[in-house]
């Protein structure tokens, strides 16, 4: 049997276990709490076996775990040492009784098993060989919490909107934290809205800022749709396409995503339009997005309807779990780079060191004379707005080596075929984009719905030049929106996923690029695309 519920990259990093994967904590001191939050280093899963197993493998079985026939239950079970000295681990083979060791947890530190229901497991003292204790694995998560001495206060039990406190500033290679130390209420709640033109002819929305004829936002094509970034309570003028004659007015309700526009005073137009495909496909995406949001207490924000994501997706199942990648670099001698969680809900991770100084230096020379001011949108959509002031130029994989080996690179972290990142395939050129102080990029999503599946899965951010002051990125919904903020560092990255497991938008992936309040910001994006690439 395997254990299940995380993903590594390199097979050579890790081995899947017969019954138990191992995660070390680092001194349970700044632990991030013992479950559904714990803090933990993903290591090389090393088993220690009793001498008549074979190497490398234990032999053990689900015997005696379940009743009447069915299936053995999964468990998680956390124990924690809290002593001086080291503790070995044993497992009580069902029906024999046979203690087989599992491993040792060194003095301050832990291991996080995956078991079954029933099973027994027996913590010994290492140097003595005395009994400490003995666990039984049960159904609830809070039970399975072992500790071996006495707790310090610091290792309590942390929640996830109080993990990286619990974490301390020290655990992060640079400043990650809250963008506030409570959550922000407001009574404008970002959402993410989609319009669906029945018209006979195009649209243009413009949000109502007060001016006389509002910020422009796009056009919904006829019998087309269109998607936004916007907030609760703010209104947009619809209009007939180049005309700026107000048609409609909408303002933006929490739980009303899906914006049918439609004229009012046109009942035999509306007859013909509800025999169309069209308005047919509407109706079935309004009443599955209605139980959707019923069921799981979130919109359906992607193209309906969407299978789950084809690319890999690191498991984020606690802040500061750990997945460790190797790469090759130029010189024959291989890198690790470690992806560690800062954010499971948007799924964030930090990732340090990534491009080297002579890369950044290569990226920023031969963008220099390309960067125009930034667009939102994709390709043909995109259009200038104050909503992002920053500046942007496209490089291609192929434009020189350097950029080739980067792209190589990238294809480890995100554990995703280096055939896959190409323009043609699931990726985007790379776009690096400039900020002077005061210029931004206000939060926003990278997901639209275009209207077919392909959608932007995860954004690989990287840190080329680092402001003087300002210039993070933020994620405002990010723990209970307190939001997490990442300090940019030259060279470091952060990936986050546009996209849930089962292929929805991700609405909680709302992010920004903050204000330079000091020098100059320079950055690249790379968007990877599921299940290909595509624009519109």
């Amino acid at each position: 049997m395997q254990s299940s519920g995380l993903r590594l990259a390199m097979a050579a990093m890790t081995r899947s276990l017969p019954l138990f994967l191992f995660l070390l904590f680092p001194n349970p001191s700044i632990m991030g709490g013992c479950s559904g939050g714990s803090s933990s280093f993903l290591v090389d899963a090393q088993q220690q076996c009793s001498g008549d197993s074979e190497e490398g493998e234990c032999k053990i079985d689900e015997t005696g775990v379940s009743e009447g026939g069915t299936d053995p239950v999964p468990a998680k079970v956390l124990i924690i040492n809290h002593g001086e000295n080291p503790v070995q681990v044993f497992w009580i083979e069902p029906g024999t009784a046979k203690r087989i060791l599992i491993n040792d947890i060194s003095s301050h530190r832990a291991i996080n098993l995956d078991s079954f229901i029933g099973h027994e497991i027996e913590m010994s003292d290492k140097t003595s060989g005395e009994l400490l204790k003995k666990h039984t694995v049960v159904i609830e998560a809070s039970e399975n919490e072992v500790h071996i001495g006495t707790p310090p206060k610091s290792s309590s039990v942390a929640a996830e909107k109080s993990a990286l406190e619990a974490l301390g500033g020290s655990y992060f290679p640079h400043p990650v934290n809250y963008i506030s130390s409570f959550p922000r209420p407001s009574r404008e709640i970002p959402m993410g809205a989609k319009f669906r033109n029945l018209y006979p002819h195009d649209l243009e929305y413009y949000y109502d800022d007060g001016t006389e004829h509002g910020a422009y936002n796009g056009v919904i094509p006829s019998m087309g749709r269109s998607m936004i970034n916007t907030y609760t309570t703010h209104s947009f003028h619809i209009c007939k396409r180049g005309s700026k004659v107000k048609i409609d007015k909408v303002t933006m309700v929490a739980k009303k995503n899906i914006i049918i526009l439609a004229p009012k005073n046109d009942e035999k137009y509306m007859e013909d339009v509800k025999k169309t495909p069209f308005y047919k496909d509407v109706m079935k995406e309004v009443e599955f997005t209605t139980k959707y949001q019923q069921q799981k207490g979130m919109p359906w924000l992607s193209y309906y309807p969407r299978n789950p994501p084809i690319l890999n997706m690191w498991a984020a199942d606690y802040i500061g779990q750990e997945h460790f990648v190797e790469v090759d670099m130029e010189n024959g001698h291989p890198v690790h780079f470690t992806l560690k969680v800062i954010s499971l809900r948007p799924r964030v991770f930090y990732i340090s060191g990534l491009l080297l100084p002579s890369e950044i230096d290569h990226v920023i020379k031969i963008s220099k004379d390309q960067v125009r001011r930034s667009a939102v949108g994709t390709a043909n959509s995109g259009f200038v707005t104050d909503t992002r002031t920053s500046r942007t130029a496209w490089i291609k994989r192929t434009d020189t080596p350097t950029m080739n080996k980067l792209f190589q690179r990238f294809s480890k972290v995100l554990n995703i075929s280096d055939e896959r990142l190409t323009h043609t395939k699931n990726a985007e050129n790379l776009q690096v984009v400039h900020y002077n102080i005061g210029q931004k990029y206000s939060p926003h999503h990278d997901f639209n719905d275009k209207g077919s599946p392909p959608q932007r899965f995860a954004t690989l951010f990287m840190y080329l030049k680092s402001a003087d002051k300002g210039g993070g990125t933020a994620f405002p919904l990010a723990f209970g929106r307190k939001g997490l903020q990442v300090t940019p560092r030259a060279g470091s990255a952060i990936l986050w996923y546009n996209m849930l497991p089962d292929g929805n938008a991700d609405e909680m992936s709302l992010h920004e690029g903050q204000p330079v309040q000091a020098g100059e910001k320079w950055g690249c994006n790379l968007w990877v695309w599921d299940p290909i690439f595509h624009v519109s």
